[in-house]
C-alpha cells in the first residue's frame, strides 16, 4: 500500500527558484515531447550548426524526432521557435547599437561566439553573441519542413520564444535570467504532464536550458541523445554532467517507448 501510495504522489513538490511555481497534484502518467526549435536557420541558415565549432548537421535530428512522433503515444507534443526582433540583444550586428551598455568596452571589438556582459536597458545580463538568426516572420525562423507538423490543439503546443530584444530565451520555459516565463509551464500543467522527453537543436544551449528548466518545475525530465545535435563538444559535454547534477536522464529515441512502459507499470 505504501509503495502504491508513493507512486501515485509522484510529481508533488516546491520549488524555491526565482519564478518558479508548484507543480499540482497528479494522479496518472502523462507524458509529453519538447521539441526544441528544429527551425531553418540552425539547419541550413544564418546559425547553421554545420559551420559551428562541432559541426553537426542539425538535420540529422528530424528522422528521429519524426519517427517518435509517428510510434510513440505522446499525450502531448511542444514545438519551441526561437523567434526574434530584427533587434535583439543576442546579434553581434546589434552590438554597436548597445555599447552604452556593455560592462567592458574592451567587448566592442567581440567576435561571433563571444560572451559579453551588457548592463541593461532592461536587465544585467551575460549573452554570447549570434550571427542575426531567426529573425521573426522571416523563412528561416520556422519549422523545417521535412519535420512532422501537427496542427495546434490543447495537446499540441507552439512556443516562440526570445520575442523580448533585451533578454535572449534558450529555454522554452523562460528568459535567460529568469525574470519571465514562457506559457508553456501552465500549459503543460493544463494537460497535467508529469514526464517530458526532450529533443532538437542545440543540446548545449536550447535543449540543455529546456530540459534544466523542466526540472527545476519538477518535470521528469529525459533528453533523448540521438534525437539532438550541438554547437561546440566541450559545452555539450558540460551539459551532460549538469544533466546528471539534475536529474536528468540521457536516453536513446529507441528506449522512450519501454520507459513510459515501464514508469506506467510499476506505479500502476
Amino acid at each position: 500500500m505504501k509503495f502504491f501510495l508513493i507512486c501515485i504522489l509522484i510529481g508533488i513538490i516546491s520549488i524555491d527558484a526565482n519564478t518558479f511555481t508548484t507543480v499540482s497534484h497528479r494522479t496518472k502518467n502523462v507524458f509529453a515531447l519538447l521539441i526544441i526549435d528544429v527551425q531553418y536557420c540552425f539547419i541550413n541558415g544564418s546559425l547553421a550548426l554545420s559551420n559551428s565549432p562541432a559541426q553537426h548537421n542539425g538535420a540529422d535530428v528530424i528522422p528521429s524526432i519524426n519517427h517518435l512522433i509517428q510510434t510513440v503515444p505522446f499525450d502531448v507534443i511542444t514545438y519551441s521557435l526561437d523567434w526574434h526582433p530584427v533587434n535583439h540583444i543576442s546579434f553581434i550586428d546589434n552590438l554597436h547599437d548597445r555599447r552604452e551598455y556593455l560592462a567592458d568596452e574592451r567587448h566592442q571589438t567581440s567576435k561571433v561566439f563571444d560572451k559579453v556582459t551588457y548592463t541593461g536597458p532592461k536587465h544585467e545580463t551575460e549573452q554570447v553573441l549570434w550571427p542575426t538568426h531567426c529573425v521573426e516572420n522571416t523563412k528561416e525562423a520556422q519549422l523545417h519542413d521535412d519535420l512532422i507538423h501537427l496542427p495546434e490543439s490543447p495537446s499540441v503546443i507552439y512556443i516562440r520564444k526570445g520575442t523580448d530584444p533585451d533578454i535572449d530565451s534558450y529555454s522554452a520555459f523562460a528568459d535567460n535570467n529568469r525574470n519571465h516565463t514562457t506559457p508553456l509551464h501552465k500549459k503543460l500543467q493544463s494537460q497535467n504532464v508529469t514526464h517530458v522527453f526532450v529533443a532538437g537543436l542545440a543540446l548545449d544551449y536550447c535543449v540543455g536550458s529546456t530540459a534544466v528548466d523542466a526540472a527545476l518545475f519538477n518535470y521528469k525530465t529525459y533528453v533523448i541523445e540521438d534525437a539532438c545535435r550541438g554547437v561546440d563538444q566541450q559545452s555539450i559535454n558540460a551539459r551532460y554532467t549538469q544533466f546528471l547534477d539534475y536529474g536528468i536522464e540521457v536516453v536513446h529515441s529507441n528506449e522512450v517507448m519501454d520507459i513510459m512502459d515501464d514508469i506506467n507499470n510499476t506505479c500502476f
